[in-house]
């Protein structure tokens, strides 16, 4: 990687790390809420329904958070009351969303409640989970994270060799700090340790720049990205993200 290339990293990184990217991004809807816990039930929610148009992702996540609200609860108490099975049950096999089923967002729903029943916040779960765990063959707090989930429920990428997109991305919003984007909780996590969440727009410039070689979004790829931002961020290789992903859809928005 050139001077160069590593210069515009950094100020694209600088330039779309801001206060303004929460207003187009699913990453806003965390931010509404004070408790840590109901920052991350959302934090779950929204990032693993980002999948397609970022209207329809924004307008899908608020349609279950405006039922929240209308609740008089927090995302916390809606969830462990069982009131999402009022929303979900009457239409458990239509579409909720994309290839998303009500029965989807059920089985979602019912493994963030069994967690929060072990578990003060969804951090201090996991956190337990990843200091004892001695599976070798799940080196990603990613998979982990996974596992707490139904193979059965959609919304949660099981592929051990996938690239994990909305998981990786999800971490991204909980463990890195010092940012006006992610929330920067889970500080038992190491932030050298994430990988870059391998989205359309991030594949496309990386591609564009010469950084990967692979076409496919699965595990070695992210990977191979997140290994070659850390010549540009040895800290914090994931801040490379925002270069990336703002570069992408702006020059998008730019094309239509």
């Amino acid at each position: 990687m050139t001077d160069e290339l590593k210069k515009r990293i950094m100020l694209l990184a600088q330039k779309y790390e801001v206060n303004e990217f929460l207003n187009d991004d699913p990453s806003r809807f965390m931010h509404r809420y004070s408790a840590v816990v109901d920052k991350e039930v959302v934090a779950f929610l929204a990032a693993n329904l980002a999948f397609g148009n970022r209207k329809q992702i924004l307008s899908h996540i608020e349609i279950i958070l405006s039922c929240i609200t209308d609740s008089n609860l927090s995302p916390r108490e809606w969830i462990l009351s069982e009131r999402y099975k009022s929303f979900c049950e009457n239409d458990l096999h239509k579409t909720f969303y994309r290839m998303y089923t009500y029965q989807d967002l059920l089985l979602f729903f019912d493994a963030i409640r069994a967690i929060l029943h072990e578990s003060e916040t969804l951090g201090s779960y996991f956190r337990q989970k990843w200091l004892t765990s001695q599976n070798k063959n799940e080196p990603y707090l990613h998979q982990l994270v996974a596992k707490s989930f139904p193979k059965e429920c959609a919304l949660i990428s099981h592929c051990k060799s996938g690239a994990a997109k909305k998981l990786n991305m999800l971490l991204r919003w909980l463990v890195r700090d010092n940012s006006p984007v992610d929330l920067g909780l889970w500080k038992w996590y190491d932030k050298k340790k994430l990988l870059i969440p391998l989205d359309t727009h991030v594949m496309s410039v990386a591609h564009s720049w010469g950084l990967i070689k692979s076409k496919g979004a699965n595990l070695k790829t992210a990977i191979e990205l997140t290994d070659k931002m850390r010549n540009v961020f040895p800290d914090d290789p994931v801040k490379a993200d925002f270069a990336l992903f703002g570069l992408g859809v702006n020059t998008r928005s730019q094309d239509e």
